[in-house]
C-alpha cells in the first residue's frame, strides 16, 4: 500500500483535523491489531469504523471470511475505499447516526474495529454499551491519556466515573501503546489499543450507574455528601459503615464491586 501522503495527493485531499484523521502507517501495528481482533470471540460480521485509506481493511479482507462492513464519514475517502474494495459494503456518514437494528439482526453478533477519532472516544464507548446485545467484542485505539482513564486503578488520578461505568459494561484487555510515529500525520501524543468484551447486565445496572455518577459529581468532596444530593432519603453514613466502608471516604477509593454492593442495598 502506498504512503498516505501519496494517496491523499492523488485524491487532492489533506488530513482533516476536524475529523482527527491520522492514518496508520505501521505494518507491525496493523497486523498486530487485526490479529488480536480476529482471534477474539464468536461473531458473524466485522465492522470497521473510519477505515480511512484502508490500512486495516486490506489486512481484514485477506484474513477473514466473515462479511465486512465499512463506515466512513469522509466523502472523498469513501469514494476511494469503494474503488479499492468494491466487494465490501460501505456506509458513508457519521457512524453515531446509524440505527443498529437496521444493520444487524439480534441473533447475529458483530465485532467492531476502529482507529478511533480521539474526539469521539466517549460517545463511541456509550454507543457500544447501548448495543452490546449484538456485540461480540470491539477493539478501539484511543489517545493514551483517555485510555489511561479507562484502565485506571482506585486511588489514582485517572480513576473515575468513566473507568467504573466502562468496567460495568465490559472486560478490557490492554494491547499496548502505539507511538505517534505509527501514524501519518503523527499526532502530538501516543495512542493505546484496547480490546473490549461485553459483560451481561445485572438487574441493578442502571442504579449502579446513577450511584457512580452521583459519587463522582464533586470529586474532592466526601462520597456520602455527593450521594445525599441524589438519594436524600438514604442514611448514607449508616449504609456505608454497614458495608464496611468509611463514611469519610471519597469515591475514587471504591472498587466497582463496592459500588454494586451499595446499589443492591438501596431500596
Amino acid at each position: 500500500m502506498a504512503h498516505p501522503k501519496e494517496i491523499l495527493n492523488a485524491l487532492k485531499a489533506i488530513p482533516l483535523k476536524s475529523l482527527s484523521q491520522n492514518f496508520l502507517i505501521s505494518p507491525h501495528w496493523a497486523e498486530k491489531l487485526v490479529d488480536a481482533f480476529l482471534c477474539e470471540g464468536h461473531y458473524d460480521e466485522v465492522w470497521e469504523i473510519g477505515p480511512g485509506l484502508g490500512a486495516l481493511t486490506q489486512i481484514l479482507a485477506g484474513k477473514t471470511q466473515k462479511p465486512i462492513r465499512l463506515f466512513e464519514i469522509d466523502k472523498k475517502l469513501s469514494e476511494y475505499l469503494q474503488e479499492q474494495f468494491p466487494q465490501i459494503p460501505l456506509h458513508q456518514g457519521d457512524f453515531l447516526d446509524h440505527d443498529w437494528t437496521q444493520l444487524i439482526s439480534p441473533h447475529r453478533k458483530v465485532a467492531v474495529l476502529s482507529n478511533l477519532p480521539y474526539h469521539l472516544s466517549s460517545p463511541m464507548i456509550f454507543k457500544m454499551a447501548e448495543n452490546k446485545n449484538v456485540l461480540s467484542h470491539f477493539l478501539f485505539t484511543f489517545q493514551k491519556e483517555f485510555a489511561d482513564r479507562l484502565i485506571a486503578k482506585p486511588n489514582t488520578k485517572n480513576y473515575g466515573g468513566l473507568t467504573l461505568i466502562t468496567e460495568l459494561h465490559f472486560s478490557l484487555k490492554n494491547l499496548g501503546t502505539l507511538p505517534a510515529g505509527a501514524f501519518y500525520p503523527a499526532p502530538s501524543v501516543a495512542s493505546q489499543a484496547i480490546l473490549f468484551i461485553p459483560k451481561a447486565d445485572s438487574p441493578e445496572i442502571q442504579k449502579t450507574i446513577t450511584l457512580i455518577k452521583a459519587a463522582f459529581s464533586h470529586r474532592r468532596k466526601k462520597m456520602a455528601s455527593n450521594l445525599k444530593e441524589v438519594f436524600p432519603e438514604v442514611p448514607w453514613e449508616t449504609c456505608l459503615e454497614q458495608a464496611g466502608i468509611s463514611s469519610q471516604i471519597r469515591a475514587e477509593a471504591l472498587t466497582l464491586e463496592q459500588f454494586k454492593l451499595l446499589a443492591n442495598n438501596i431500596k
